[in-house]
């Protein structure tokens, strides 16, 4: 489990917690995919809409709950690879305070 957090002027504006399972591909495997997955879409990732990535046996989702914002937000990704799920990530979070 973890959580990110981001602070303003020493106060706390947003959290996010999650969970992830990634016993079934080796952490440097999984470190790398997920890394460039996220940087090639950090746009939109855990946020707007859903997206699919794919490099070599790859494939990364990431679908939010709903239509979220920055604001607010939930959802699951995952990865497959050869079309196996080898990584589920939960995730829910938001806005704590105006900033």
């Amino acid at each position: 489990m973890g959580l990110e957090t981001v602070y303003k002027n020493d106060k706390l504006i947003w959290t996010m917690s999650y969970y992830g399972n990634f016993k079934k591909i080796p952490e440097e495997e999984f470190d790398r995919i997920l890394r460039e997955a996220l940087l090639e879409n950090w746009q939109t990732i855990r946020i707007w809409k859903k997206v699919e990535w794919k490099k070599e046996d790859y494939k990364y989702v990431c679908q939010p709950d709903f239509k979220g914002s920055i604001e607010e937000i939930a959802g699951i990704e995952k990865i497959y690879k050869q079309s196996k799920d080898i990584y589920t990530f939960v995730y829910a979070g938001g806005l704590i305070r105006d900033f």
